[in-house]
């Protein structure tokens, strides 16, 4: 299978390769040599800070220097090709048992964890890949994939940075009129004890839920897709290419997220990293699949479907998002508000009943998102044009999903009520 990129981004790939591997090459002797000749007092939490720069420079680099000169050269570039699905998963069993076992009996741990913290982050999201383009029929080649990975892992992450720094303060002017909504959220007590109940139970939680979709889903589905234009309509032949590129693109920002919300279990009170970075890798789905829906929308929209189909793409990856976030940052916030507000845990109440169930939450939305992959999967390799929304998402499917959503949500809802020691009454008898 032949590519050929654009020779302008060939050479920007050389020369950001070049920059990150430099990088890489600098955090990897600082990673090395300061700890052992310079101690620091928390030497775990200082590795992990510099695993990002080393991942990012000594693999992300040398893929972008590689791929690029393949493309200046006019080399051919073969069909991207990984293991079994299955492979990722058993691999993934191992490093979160080792890993496990390492930080419980602090085994060697600034030396043997940090590859192991590199895998926990990245091979669930090679899971993706390995499942999605194997049933796809390995659509594109390694030099797109690699591209649009580093694109992903790069660009993505550095735009995402800066618009999550500055939507908020815009959307603050622009819905400073609606102050009084603040004044609503202080009146629950930020940051104290009680306040993710208080919330909960509030009808500010979709005044949560719209700054969940500023601070993070809004910016960063839209820095996650800035790399699919750089292939062009001429080098994306058919939609499977566009899916398989989408999901290289989140791909490569899923596995810098992962690192950051993982390394936080591995160094600070909270959830065990195990309990966490299983978590995310059974949604390890969500980035890889919102970049892929708006690359299908893309290239729609190139084939003369209009910019309806783009703006319908990203808002759906835009919600699917926000759901995930809407779960998971109370839950990070719940597991580790010792840590970050020095207050102790706010669940003195309801003990850890809420923690389930928002565990419960995001599995059953991760579960949904995998049979929305393979259902788009099923669709566009069947070579159906067909819209994303009505088609591949029935109202049946809708009704069913919306149910089984609600019977969570439910109870976290009488949980975070007063109807709670009620309902321990009855069923307790006490």
């Amino acid at each position: 299978m032949e590519t050929k990129p654009s020779k302008f981004w060939a050479y920007i790939a050389v020369i950001v390769g070049c920059i990150l591997t430099l990088a890489g090459l600098a955090a990897l002797i600082d990673y090395l040599g300061i700890p052992i000749f310079f101690p620091v007092d928390d030497a775990l939490s200082y590795e992990l800070g510099r695993i990002a720069a080393i991942y990012l420079g000594l693999f992300c680099g040398p893929l972008a220097v590689y791929h690029g000169l393949g493309s200046i050269m006019g080399s051919l570039s073969h069909p991207f090709k990984l293991p079994s699905f299955y492979i990722f998963w058993i691999a993934l069993a191992l490093v979160l048992g080792t890993g496990s076992l390492i930080l419980d009996r602090k085994i060697v741990v600034n030396l043997l964890f940090p590859l192991l913290f590199v895998l926990g982050a990245a091979l669930s999201t090679f899971a993706v890949l390995a499942w999605a383009y194997r049933k796809m029929g390995w659509p594109v080649t390694w030099r797109q994939t690699a591209l649009a990975f580093v694109c992903g892992s790069t660009l993505a992450i550095l735009v995402a940075i800066l618009l999550e720094t500055t939507l908020p303060y815009i959307a603050y002017l622009l819905l400073e009129p609606l102050r009084y909504l603040g004044q609503d959220i202080t009146y629950l007590g930020w940051g104290a004890p009680g306040f993710v109940e208080r919330l909960f139970a509030s009808p500010l939680i979709f005044v949560f839920l719209a700054i969940t979709a500023i601070e993070a889903p809004i910016p960063e589905e839209f820095a996650k897709a800035l790399g699919i234009p750089m292939f062009g309509s001429a080098r994306i032949q058919n939609e499977r290419q566009a899916f398989a590129i989408g999901l290289a693109s989140g791909a490569g920002f899923a596995i810098l997220e992962n690192m950051l919300y993982e390394g936080l279990y591995a160094s600070h009170n909270g959830w065990s990293w195990g309990g966490i970075t299983l978590l995310r890798s059974i949604g390890s789905v969500l980035h890889p699949i919102g970049t892929g829906i708006i690359a299908l929308g893309w290239f729609r929209m190139k084939a003369g479907g209009g910019v309806g189909k783009l703006l319908k793409a990203y808002l759906l990856s835009v919600g699917l998002h926000t759901l995930w976030n809407g779960g998971f940052e109370p839950l990070v916030y719940l597991t580790g508000l010792d840590y970050f507000a020095g207050a102790g845990s706010s669940l003195s109440i309801y003990g850890e009943t809420l923690n389930i169930l928002l565990v419960g939450y995001l599995i059953l939305l991760s579960s949904g998102l995998w049979w929305l992959l393979r259902r788009i999967v099923d669709q566009i390799s069947a070579d159906a044009t067909t819209d994303i929304t009505p088609t591949i998402i029935s109202k049946r499917a809708i009704a069913v999903w919306a149910v089984a959503s609600a019977l969570v949500i439910i109870p976290i809802g009488a949980t975070l009520s007063p109807a709670w020691v009620s309902i321990q009454k009855l069923i307790l008898g006490n």
